[in-house]
């Protein structure tokens, strides 16, 4: 039993040791923490100074309004309300009240639980010491001890709680003129041992006159930690939560609306561009470290969120941060101040959302601090122009000789020229950016901020003209009531007065030492490696939006720069997630526009290679080049790419585009095919495409076929003959088509007999007309021609000899052949037509008309009129021109068998045709057309086509020309003449 009572006095005595040990155990300094807290978070704002820009998220602070003291049966204290505002000596402002309630976890009863208040009639004269009386204990740093104590029976229960008030008036505590007086709050024990307590202060208003107002304007921050990585994936749907009914945005948007007090708001671009994204549309949320993905529906809060402020904005100013609230010190450090340059420009959301230009251009870097580096890029760009730089007021300058707290409106030498800066004071940013949502919080915190203000206006109470600027932490969190209370009391407490922002930037400068960058502060900042990564990702966001037609933003620009945000500070796992998300949802977008084709082949050296774009995107349309390049160009060369170029793909659409190549060899060679944009920039990596090639080209292609169609030709021919030979058999003549032929073979041939005479179709030796005589029936037939000659020519001669000819004469004129045709025999005088050939028939002779003398023209028939063709014609008399000759072969005469025809003529005539048939014999029909042409005196010519028909027989045209040089009348010109051909069977 002795030993519990030991135990049971030592656990009693550990209040009091604390208690003098660490003074402050109970207290809360700058409104809201613990003494053990308060040293934590004093030595952390040393060691982290970017921590308050690192957006920590709510509730990790301490919690302000409590005593956490779990050497001391967890007795808890929280204030719920002091009053008044301002004391005063007289009236309802005479009476000092606090409410509050006190909690029992111990778990234990505790008897004789009372709770009284605590205070001192001597007013601060520093805040200093109001710094240290918020870190103090009540029963250390206050004499005076309250006449009433209230009991608290049902808090000493187990888990019981207590609400209770205190008053006491003015007067008895002390309080006579203008300052801050500081009153505490304990809870003690039947033994009278402090188990809970807690300082806070009351300010004793002026009297009228008694002191100039400083003027004070606020910032009031909408900026949030980023929620997107792309356009339509929210990490979370906390912003959601945060603009709806009692959430943090929506809260800070009523306040400023509730009140009459001007406000300047800073705003964050990408905020308004998160909501306006939810308020128009459903939306997908993806967690940065899970792969499912729920889709949400409209928000409706972000809607009203909108519209809310839009209204409570109609009065007041605003300035843009650069998109996203890029980490601007990290981002100079790093020399990536295009990066900068992209989030001021991407300033134009807030313009575009809130439908009004910013009031105030103004710059906040991240923690109020920057260096020259980082000033020199915020004033170069056109987006600041001469706007102010909002920096911190203890971080950024040396504090004045003095002891006072200086005025808000100084300069900075930036780039060799002075520029405005303003800065804010930081312990009232401390005071305020407290979790203010734990019990208690609110109290003490406004408490805190009326104390402060009113001793910066004691320091010089008669100095006109002094300015403070109050701006929270980025990501303040207040309760809305406390936000709302806050701006109520800068309008009403006699010792200050309400500005907006650009009226106090336009106040006298106080000169002030610039501090340089603190050197710790660099461990904080957004890392070298980090910014690297994202480096790389905009440099494929770049190449992915130069191919993007008419998009409504800059695709991935966004993106890159929410990567770049100072919220990330302090977030180095989240930072990586969410950077790996972007850069696998742009590699995916990036992919979707590809040439899908693969390998291809030709059939040949020379072909078509078909190239294939698709734009697999599902909303976008792109704009692209497609530039080819062969990897061996002495193998393979490339023609031009056929179609347009540039190529645009609307979403889902494939285009293909045909070029030519031509290879040396056979064998695999690769195309390089890289798409590019409008701008000639390479839009991804090369895509390989391997062509094929074999030695079979079209030209193969065709002589293969050729051959294959004369085999099957042949094929058909042996099968027709066979055919023949089987009906003839079976006509039972006993022919079967294979014996040898009789008669003689044609007359050019190797071995060939003369033709029997007379069938040359020519006047046989001694038939012809009489020496003098001539043919009649033409132009030119001599007087007296005897109508015997002219009966004994064949008939195809009766109108054929041209005019002019003359008697024959010489041993050609016994057979009736014209002198002139004596010099160029058609051959043998005895060759002989075999009798298997047939009777030879003249079929027709037409007449001519030339430039000069009317003549005809005349086809010398006979049985070998297919053999033959010649043209004979006259020139103008008395210029008599000699034959001109074509020959047509016969049959298939061996080469060279056969003689040319030859002849000249000078002035030939009209041509004259005729047609000799002859039917009968295996060879078929066959025929023989001649012409003869001329004009003048000086050439003449001659043509001759043959021709085979019938059964059996191959139509086979073979022409033959002749022409004849100028002649001088008497002596012929020398002629030349072209062969034909036809063939018959």
């Amino acid at each position: 039993m002795r030993a519990v009572g030991r135990v049971a006095a030592l656990a009693a005595l550990v209040p009091c040791i604390l208690g003098s040990a660490a003074p402050g155990a109970f207290a809360l300094p700058s409104g809201g923490t613990t003494a053990t807290d308060a040293k934590i978070m004093t030595s952390a704002l040393a060691a982290e100074p970017a921590l308050p820009d690192a957006a920590a998220e709510p509730g990790m602070a301490a919690e302000p309004g409590t005593t956490r003291q779990a050497q001391q049966g967890k007795v808890t204290l929280a204030l719920a309300s002091v009053s008044p505002k301002a004391a005063e000596a007289t009236g309802k402002r005479a009476k000092v009240q606090i409410t509050g309630t006190v909690e029992n976890h111990t778990g234990h009863q505790l008897t004789g639980l009372t709770v009284r208040m605590r205070y001192s009639g001597t007013p601060l004269t520093s805040r200093s010491q109001i710094e240290r009386y918020a870190a103090g204990q009540p029963s250390a740093l206050l004499a005076g001890v309250g006449r009433k104590p209230v009991p608290l029976a049902k808090a000493a229960a187990p888990n019981g709680a207590q609400a209770f008030a205190l008053s006491a008036k003015t007067g008895d505590i002390g309080m006579r003129g203008f300052g801050v007086y500081p009153v505490g709050v304990e809870v003690v024990n039947a033994a009278q041992e402090v188990v809970a307590g807690v300082i806070t202060f009351v300010t004793f208003a002026p009297k009228a006159g008694e002191v100039k107002p400083v003027k004070v304007g606020w910032v009031w921050p909408l900026i949030d930690r980023q929620h997107r990585t792309t356009a339509q994936a929210f990490t979370d749907d906390d912003l959601n939560t945060q603009m709806g009914k009692d959430g943090r945005l929506s809260g800070l948007v009523n306040a400023a609306a509730t009140t009459k007090t001007p406000v300047t708001w800073a705003i964050d671009p990408a905020l308004l561009d998160d909501a306006t994204q939810m308020a128009s549309g459903s939306y997908e949320v993806q967690a940065l470290r899970e792969d499912a993905s729920a889709k949400k529906p409209k928000s409706a809060n972000a809607e009203n969120w909108l519209k809310t402020l839009k209204q409570a904005m109609r009065t007041d100013s605003y300035f843009s941060l650069p998109y996203a609230d890029p980490d601007v010190v990290a981002l100079v450090r790093n020399e990536q101040y295009n990066q900068i340059s992209l989030a001021y420009r991407n300033m134009q959301v807030a313009t575009n959302v809130l439908g009004a230009l910013p009031s105030t251009p103004m710059a906040w870097p991240p923690s109020g601090v920057a260096g020259p580096s980082t000033l020199k890029q915020l004033v170069k760009g056109r987006w600041l122009g001469n706007g102010p730089i909002l920096m911190s007021s203890d971080k950024a300058f040396t504090p004045p000789t003095g002891g006072y707290t200086p005025n808000a409106v100084t300069t900075a030498e930036i780039d060799n020229r002075s520029h405005t800066v303003l800065t804010y004071d930081d312990t009232l940013s401390d005071i305020l950016d407290q979790n203010t949502q734990a019990p208690g919080g609110k109290a003490l915190t406004e408490q805190r901020f009326l104390a402060e203000t009113a001793m910066i206006t004691a320091e010089r109470p008669q100095t006109a003209g002094r300015t403070l600027v109050v701006a929270p932490g980025r990501h303040w969190n207040p309760p809305a009531d406390l936000a709302r209370q806050l701006l109520a009391d800068t309008t009403s407490v006699p010792w200050l007065k309400a500005e907006t922002l650009d009226k106090v930037a336009r106040t006298h400068p106080e000169q002030r030492q610039q501090k340089s960058y603190p050197d710790e502060y660099q461990g904080y900042e957004l890392g070298p490696g980090y910014l690297d990564q994202v480096h790389r990702i905009q440099q494929e966001a770049n190449s992915f939006a130069s191919i993007v037609v008419n998009s409504p933003s800059p695709v991935y620009e966004r993106a890159v720069l929410r990567l770049e945000s100072v919220s990330w500070r302090g977030k180095p796992s989240a930072a990586y997630a969410a950077r790996r998300r972007v850069s696998s949802e742009l590699a995916d977008d990036t992919g979707r526009v590809r040439v899908i084709s693969g390998q291809t082949g030709l059939a040949g050296n020379s072909g078509m290679v078909h190239i294939t774009v698709a734009n697999d995107l599902p909303d976008q349309t792109v704009r692209v080049i497609v530039n080819v390049a062969s990897e061996n160009t002495a193998k393979l060369q490339i023609g031009k790419l056929e179609g347009r170029s540039p190529i645009d793909l609307k979403p889902g659409d494939k285009v293909t585009r045909n070029l030519p190549v031509t290879a040396n060899g056979n064998g695999r060679f690769r195309l390089l095919v890289q798409l590019q944009s409008a701008t000639g920039d390479d839009y991804g990596d090369p895509h390989v495409i391997t062509v094929r090639t074999t030695g079979y080209g079209r030209t193969s292609l065709v002589i293969t076929g050729g051959a294959l169609a004369v085999l099957f030709v042949g094929v058909g021919v042996r099968a027709m003959r066979a055919r023949r030979r089987r009906k003839a058999e079976a006509a039972g003549d006993g022919r079967t088509g294979t014996e040898p032929a009789t008669g003689a073979p044609g007359p050019y041939y190797p071995g060939a007999e003369p033709l029997v005479a007379g069938d040359s179709g020519l006047p046989e030796p001694g038939t012809g007309a009489p020496a003098g005589a001539g043919i009649t029936g033409g132009p030119g037939t001599p007087a007296g021609a005897s109508a015997t000659a002219v009966a004994d020519a064949p008939a195809g001669l009766s109108t054929g000899l041209p005019a002019g000819t003359g008697p024959a004469t010489g041993a050609n004129a016994s057979a009736g052949i014209p002198a002139g045709l004596a010099e160029y025999p058609l051959g043998p005088a005895e060759d002989a037509a075999p009798t298997e050939y047939g009777s030879a028939e003249y079929r027709s002779s037409e007449p001519a008309s030339g430039a000069g003398t009317p003549g005809t023209g005349t086809v010398v028939s006979g049985a070998a009129a297919r053999r033959h063709a010649s043209g004979n014609g006259t020139g103008p008399t008395p210029l008599p021109g000699a034959d001109s000759r074509a020959t047509v072969r016969d049959g298939r005469p061996p080469a060279g068998a056969e003689p040319s025809a030859d002849g000249a003529d000078a002035g030939a005539g009209p041509p004259a045709s005729g047609e000799w048939t002859e039917a009968g014999g295996w060879f078929g029909t066959r025929s023989g057309n001649g012409s003869g042409s001329g004009s003048g005196t000086s050439a003449g010519s001659g043509a001759g086509t043959g021709h085979a028909t019938g059964p059996g027989a191959e139509p086979d045209p073979g022409p033959a020309s002749g022409s004849g040089n100028a002649g001088n009348g008497t002596v012929p010109g020398s002629g030349t003449s072209a062969d034909g051909d036809g063939r018959g069977r």
